[in-house]
């Protein structure tokens, strides 16, 4: 998979004015089984009273993004009897930009890279996807940072270089967010990384295989995944730290906007900068306008039980529920549906039509 790139100044410049139009309202409410495309059920599965059936692509499992599909999924398969939903492993969310409407009926994909699947650029300068992405509603933040050891001589991010790292998957939203922090702090390349899975971050930091890794929390640093768990329960770690100037200089590169958080599962962690990102799910165009506001509607209106089954998930406010959808973002009419019965007003963002 090839690392994130932005192609000049330009570029970086063009991102930053989209991604600070929404930074503030985003960072506001972060606190509170066939294929796809032309083999869906659609409104032939529902007209002679049989379920239609999705496929969802979430991403490796031990991520959030996979918690979420499976929490997903058991709220359709207890509410609606009109989809029937598998929410599946997928190889990160570019294959699921790459794979909706083909593979994936719908999938959850981080606000970035959604952002740059429009703008054909990071990883998909060479392979953008086929069918468009269409939004829905946004279900997750995330916040990502880099750990070493407590024991270790890597303070700042400057130490990286010349070590051996893991971030995330090549495929995930966090590695390619990362590589965009990496390349505006001049070290992008400057290490050697190494693919690991994220539940075996902790056994490689332990036994010397990495320096140092990526971390995440979702919800404003309240929440873990199992990888992260496995992580802190075998490691004592420590945040390796970002200078003020080099705060300043990946400031408006992502949205929501680069931080501190207090990242509270993180025992002996006080502070730490991260980038952040937020989450959506994105429905394929050839699902159809009533059966996906059927399904947004089943779960929104069901949040409660979506959260028992795993609670990294924003709560269902109006401001949540648009807090990732960046302006450049085209909704799909049956998510745009039931956002207005909402009272949500849709002025920022055009509706697409089937």
């Amino acid at each position: 998979m090839d690392s994130r790139m932005i192609d000049d100044n330009n570029s970086l410049v063009s991102r930053r004015k989209v991604l600070q139009s929404v930074g503030v309202a985003s960072a506001a409410s972060l606190a509170g089984c066939s294929s796809g495309g032309e083999n869906s059920s659609g409104d032939e599965g529902t007209s002679s009273g049989e379920s239609a059936n999705w496929v969802m692509g979430t991403s490796e499992q031990g991520t959030s993004t996979f918690s979420i599909g499976q929490a997903l999924q058991s709220v359709i398969r207890e509410q609606s009897d009109r989809v029937n939903l598998s929410a599946q492993s997928s190889g990160g969310q570019v294959a699921n930009a790459r794979s909706l409407g083909s593979d994936y009926d719908l999938a959850i994909i981080s606000n970035n890279l959604h952002y740059d699947a429009l703008q054909e650029t990071g990883p998909f300068a060479e392979q953008p996807p086929s069918n468009p992405l269409w939004a829905g509603f946004s279900v997750t933040g995330a916040e990502c940072f880099m750990l070493t050891k407590a024991d270790s001589d890597i303070e700042t991010f400057d130490d990286l270089q010349g070590r051996t790292i893991t971030t995330f998957g090549t495929g995930s939203a966090l590695y390619q967010l990362t590589m965009t922090v990496f390349e505006e702090l001049g070290i992008k390349g400057e290490y050697e990384h190494r693919e690991i899975p994220l539940n075996e971050f902790g056994s490689a930091l332990e036994n010397g295989r990495i320096e140092a890794c990526g971390g995440y929390t979702t919800l404003r640093g309240t929440s873990a995944s199992g990888g992260m768990q496995e992580l802190m329960n075998r490691v004592d770690l420590k945040a390796v730290k970002m200078t003020d100037e080099q705060r300043e200089q990946v400031s408006d590169i992502t949205s929501p906007p680069i931080e501190t958080i207090q990242p509270e599962p993180f025992e002996n962690i006080d502070q730490v900068t991260a980038w952040t990102d937020t989450a959506n799910v994105i429905y394929g165009d050839h699902l159809p306008e009533e059966l996906v506001e059927h399904t947004t509607r089943t779960w929104i209106e069901n949040w409660d039980q979506v959260k028992d089954t795993y609670g990294g998930v924003l709560d269902a406010t109006d401001e949540a529920l648009v807090s990732g959808l960046l302006p450049s973002f085209t909704l799909h009419p049956g998510a745009a549906a039931y956002l207005e019965s909402r009272g949500i007003s849709l002025d920022e963002w055009a509706v697409g039509s089937q």
